[in-house]
């Protein structure tokens, strides 16, 4: 019998620096720096971002190279290249030997970068005035503040030129990794899918010149994407609280010529939820002839009142009960409506069901799509298997899955929170975001092996990034060397296939 004392545990275990040994624990990022290379992400950036004084260290393009690979690596906001700031060796692996721009440089580069004149302090603070005694939670006097941050009545936002060279970078870059990935991962039922969304951004504090309260009284900014298969071909972050159709005719229209180049002439369908449902959105996809199915619950009230009028025996087909969704019966029907702007008639796909426990001859729960698409644009198997008005609902689920994405965007690369309270600082933020979350679908869906595709990234960070290594320098060439020693065998022979992944990108 093991007793306490049958341990092989040291008596105590010491710690110390070793001036003589250098390493990264961030060796694992030259998988980072290959797929970039191949990518041509640092030509990219040079063609397109605009340049600095020649008395600026950085340049924009070098910094935007930073700031990205940082924020790939876990960095987060305009300090996210303090990351490789603090780890040399780290740096060196993405070319930065001479330095990395510290958080306050980088806030210069972007401001440029948007277009915006850095304040002086007389500009950006004013005396803070009287402000009553408060503690700490440890019950200490808390210092008051001397100063208060002025919010400009009308937001900072990014010039229009700046603008428009950030979306040139961004387009390039989106043309580039959509190279890569593989065919089917963009398509669907023989379309290329297009699914535009909109997401809040909550805010701290009074600082952000454009938040604005939301429907629950807390303060946000709007972030706008559309969506091309995994990649995001275009973005746009704005005030908070407004209407988001207008926003997405306007990505459409800034986006609409990409799209198609990378649709090859093929045919694009749009996956959108209820809030675009408009004459505005609606326009838009006629005059680029996208096929579309929307969410159509914001006009339930009018659509309830069509679809109980309609002939059940003509319209309505019984679809049995679903455990997954704890329905005890199902129908789908289908109908055609037109609001009073629209140009043209839509065909409206319902679904309605009753839940489990409700008794027979209880009001139905309904719920519906709007489409422009007919029988004859999908795929005769997906009719005949599923018929019309299910293939729809079958196509529009898939809209779910896409949601998933912008955990990545938000979660993994830390753009559920603005960096800066001036809106033009976090566009140009924002853009340089959007190209890093590109990057992190190519690793994502291409790079990680077959095994582990579609890999978070933060799993990517933990299985791939963090390994230890140190550098060998021979002439031009460098070589990461990573400790072998210390990872199990499996985990090599990944990493070495997505090291040869990355290289034939």
């Amino acid at each position: 019998m093991a007793h306490s004392g049958d341990t092989t545990r040291p008596q105590s275990v010491k710690a110390e620096f070793d001036p003589q040994f250098s390493a990264t624990p961030l060796g694992g990022a030259a998988l980072i720096e290959r797929a970039m290379r191949r990518l041509g992400v640092r030509r990219i950036l040079g063609a397109h971002l605009p340049g600095r004084s020649p008395q600026a260290r950085y340049e924009s393009a070098e910094a935007a190279w930073a700031l990205i690979a940082s924020l790939l690596l876990g960095g987060r906001g305009l300090c996210a290249a303090e990351l490789l700031r603090e780890d040399p060796l780290a740096a060196e692996i993405f070319g930065l030997g001479a330095g990395v721009p510290e958080e306050a440089t980088m806030y210069r580069v972007v401001c440029e970068l948007a277009g915006l004149d850095q304040r002086r302090r007389e500009e950006t603070y004013e005396k803070a005035g009287a402000i009553q005694p408060r503690l700490s939670i440890g019950g200490h006097l808390k210092s008051s503040p001397q100063l208060r941050r002025i919010v400009p009545s009308a937001p900072e936002a990014m010039a229009p030129e700046r603008r428009a060279a950030l979306r040139e970078a961004e387009h390039a870059l989106a043309r580039r990794c959509h190279q890569s990935l593989l065919h089917q991962q963009t398509k669907l039922a023989g379309y290329t899918v297009v699914f535009g969304d909109g997401t809040d951004l909550e805010v701290q504090g009074r600082c952000f010149d454009a938040a604005r309260i939301g429907r629950e009284g807390e303060r946000q900014l709007r972030w706008m994407t559309l969506m091309l298969g995994a990649l995001m071909i275009g973005q746009e972050l704005m005030a908070g609280n407004i209407d988001e159709a207008a926003p997405l005719v306007e990505l459409v229209r800034h986006s609409a010529a990409l799209i198609e180049e990378l649709a090859g002439g093929g045919r694009v369908l749009a996956l959108l939820d209820s809030a675009f449902l408009e004459k505005s959105v609606l326009d838009v996809l006629a005059e680029r002839r996208w096929k579309f199915i929307i969410g159509a619950n914001q006009w339930r009230a009018i659509l309830m009142r069509l679809a109980e009028e309609q002939p059940a025996e003509l319209v309505w087909k019984k679809t049995g009960p679903d455990a997954a969704r704890r329905w005890s019966e199902s129908e789908v029907g289908v109908f055609i409506h037109q609001a009073e702007n629209w140009a043209h008639p839509v065909t409206i796909a319902a679904r309605r069901w009753r839940e489990e426990g409700e008794l027979p001859g209880t009001p139905w729960h309904y719920a519906f799509i709007a489409t422009n698409l007919d029988k004859a644009d999908l795929p005769a198997s997906l009719i005949k298997n599923h018929g019309y008005a299910r293939a729809l609902w079958a196509l529009y689920s898939t809209k779910q899955g896409r949601e998933e994405h912008y955990k990545t965007a938000l979660a993994d690369l830390g753009l559920h929170h603005p960096p800066s309270g001036r809106l033009g600082v976090s566009q140009a933020f924002y853009a340089l975001g959007a190209m890093a979350y590109n990057l992190a679908m190519v690793l994502r869906y291409r790079v990680v092996p077959n095994e582990e595709e579609a890999m978070r990234l933060w799993r990517m960070r933990q299985c791939y990034f963090a390994l230890a290594g140190y550098l060998v320098r021979t002439g031009r060439r460098l070589i990461v060397r990573l400790a072998g020693a210390s990872v199990h065998a499996q985990r090599q022979v990944l990493w070495e296939r997505a090291w040869a992944r990355a290289g034939a990108l």
